[in-house]
């Protein structure tokens, strides 16, 4: 099971800076919208590498052989 983790900071001034790791695509944005829903003030974004890339998810499928 992969692990998926947020990582929020707060200054001294009260700035958030918050990041994800492990987590792919839009799903990210959602997901820090979902934590950090409710706040005032400016909101600005850096997309890492990783916002690019396509969540890849595996699909294990049960066969049954006669």
């Amino acid at each position: 099971m992969q692990e998926y983790n947020v990582v929020i900071e707060i200054d001294k001034d009260g700035n958030i800076k918050a990041e994800t790791k492990g987590i792919k695509g839009d799903i990210c944005v959602s997901e820090l919208d979902e934590i950090l829903k409710g706040l005032d003030g400016e909101e600005s974004f850096n997309n890492k590498p990783e916002f690019y890339q396509k969540m890849v998810q595996t699909i294990k499928k049960k066969v049954n052989l006669r």
